[in-house]
């Protein structure tokens, strides 16, 4: 079938104010949005009450598409934490439009839409909207209004003999994987905790979250749930694409692999160890707008846009100790743009009130300076206020990952990954998480390859409730080990703290008893403890409170300064 201009239909909403004027030049093999040289009039897309799941999905792949070809046009509130960045962000709307009416014009001057069916092909969505998404079409549902009267592919009947998964997704990749630029798993509306893993039950609408970073980046959507699993044909189908080369390796995989939930946990969310050829690792980012704010300036490639707190100038002494502590999950997107912020603000009022507030280190995902530089810099400009915040790279660096699980080539690129990450970020420490029987490898072979700009290792274990280097004596906090061209690389032992309403698991002390154990580690101690919100704990009930707790031989410091002083502490 004849192919139309996506650019030259979608340069047609300027007439309607929809998009601002923009080069088109976006070719089907463009590897990344055309960045606008100014900002384009903005449209702010209100949700609507009541309206389809289908109706939300073509709302979100519209904004993508027009984000592709003209930079930061239209912006989706839908989330409650949307409007919150419009604020902090100083957006100002050209227009703001419902639902309904942005999806009606945008379908019209679009011209090309891709037909399918939400109720009967729900499973299928990831490929249908992959297909929408290489073909630079609105994709709409059948049952819903409005529909699609000329579609340039209509997936019912092309997936009339390709009811699975698995066949959808085979047929997908050998038709337009040529076309994509990226992987990402999007579920389609999968239980997240099944009675039978491998056989779960649709339970929920698919929710738009990235649905428009797949279109405006055109990237290769799928939801294997058993293609991690050994023996499945899901498993070598899932082999076959990650391994046909189409993408730089390791993979990043967009969104999140909510497949397999054992014992409370997914057992391949940082897709590391999937496959045999243990090259894939997450960017975790069940979020919206990323269409949006990825394109409405420059990324950040280089050092020295975004700039730390200076470091504090504290002296090691001997008979003190000292403790970095770590808010966690940043290397998720959805939380960076939802609780850290609220944190965040929760941070800088804590810290009006109180100047001396005690150094607090935040990790922070350093996908920001490219998927959304505009909210990364919030983040430093905001650390600039307190003087007392500072960032380091969240788990496990470059991608959300276990690295000394990679294949060894893919080790090498990605500790350089996470290297230039940490120049761009101007941090020097990295929290790194490794499955449990792989320490002996991270200590050995890994993580020596570390040392040109990542000085601090921060480990955490996976399951979190394992012992990290089992050979190390008892009472050691850290490991000073030889790393790239000679440099010295601190490696501390993980601590975790989850919640507060246990004293008797030490991942959930109160803030008494963590200030209690602070305080009787042996003078000259240096160690660090990883927050993680999943167990109840927030700022205010555990570090706020902890930090008027301790005795005055207890010193909070940043991350940075923690491997500065543990250098210090070991003599070297």
């Amino acid at each position: 079938m004849a192919r139309t201009s996506v650019c030259g239909s979608i340069t047609a909403l300027v007439a309607l104010s929809l998009v601002g004027p923009a080069g088109c030049g976006d070719g089907e093999g463009a590897s990344a949005p055309a960045q606008a040289p100014a900002r384009n009039p903005l449209t702010i897309v209100r949700a609507t009450p009541g309206v389809s799941a289908s109706t939300v999905l073509a709302v979100h792949a519209c904004a993508g598409l027009l984000n592709r070809v003209a930079g930061g046009s239209v912006f989706v509130e839908r989330e409650a934490h949307d409007a919150g960045w419009v604020a902090e962000l100083g957006l100002v709307a050209h227009e703001t439009l419902d639902e309904a009416d942005f999806l009606s014009r945008c379908v019209a001057r679009v011209g090309r839409c891709v037909r399918y069916n939400y109720q009967q092909q729900q499973a299928l969505l990831p490929s249908v909207l992959t297909l929408a998404a290489a073909e630079g079409a609105v994709p709409l549902d059948e049952a819903a209004s409005p529909g699609c009267t000329a579609p340039v592919v209509d997936a019912v009947d092309v997936f009339a003999d390709k009811p699975t998964p698995l066949a959808a997704t085979r047929y997908v990749f050998d038709t337009y994987g040529p076309r994509t630029t990226g992987l990402a798993m999007l579920s389609p509306g999968y239980d997240r905790a099944p009675a039978d893993p491998a056989r779960p039950a649709l339970t929920s609408d698919m929710g738009p979250a990235l649905v428009d970073l797949v279109f405006s980046e055109r990237l290769f959507a799928l939801y294997l749930v058993n293609g991690c699993v050994k023996d499945d044909p899901e498993r070598a189908l899932l082999s076959d694409i990650v391994n046909a080369g189409r993408w730089p390796s390791p993979v990043a995989v967009y969104g999140y692999n909510s497949t397999w939930n054992v014992l409370g946990g997914y057992l391949y969310e940082a897709q590391t160890r999937c496959l045999d050829s243990r090259n894939m690792g997450a960017i975790a980012s069940e979020a919206g707008n990323l269409s949006y704010y990825s394109t409405v300036g420059a990324p950040i490639t280089g050092p020295g846009v975004v700039q730390q707190n200076p470091p504090e100038t504290t002296q090691y002494d001997p008979n003190k100790n000292y403790a970095a502590f770590f808010v966690g999950d940043g290397d998720n997107l959805a939380y960076m743009l939802s609780a850290r912020r609220d944190w965040f603000r929760q941070r800088l009022a804590d810290c009006a009130a109180d100047p001396a507030c005690p150094p607090l280190t935040w990790t922070i995902s350093p996908h920001l300076a490219r998927l959304a530089p505009d909210v990364l810099r919030w983040y430093y400009d905001r650390s600039h206020e307190t003087k007392r915040d500072y960032f380091a790279l969240p788990p496990s660096g470059h991608l959300y990952a276990y690295p000394s699980s990679l294949a060894p080539a893919d080790q090498d690129r990605f500790a350089a990954a996470t290297e230039a990450d940490a120049r761009v970020l101007g941090v020097a420490g990295v929290v790194h998480w490794e499955w449990f029987d792989s320490w002996r490898d991270a200590e050995e072979i890994f993580l020596p390859k570390y040392g040109r700009q990542v000085r601090g290792v921060f480990p955490t274990n996976v399951p979190y409730k394992g012992i990290a280097f089992p050979w190390w004596p008892k009472e050691q906090l850290f490991e000073v080990i030889a790393g790239a061209g000679g440099a010295l690389v601190v490696v501390f032992k993980p601590r975790e703290w989850r919640g507060v309403n246990d004293d008797s698991d030490p991942f959930f002390h109160g803030p008494q008893k963590m200030a209690d154990e602070l305080a009787a580690l042996p003078r000259g101690s240096v160690t660090w403890v990883y927050m993680t919100s999943d167990g109840g704990l927030t700022l205010e009930n555990s570090f706020a409170a902890m930090a008027k707790l301790l005795p005055s031989h207890v010193e909070l410091v940043s991350a940075d300064t923690a491997t500065r002083l543990a250098l210090a502490a070991s003599g070297r």
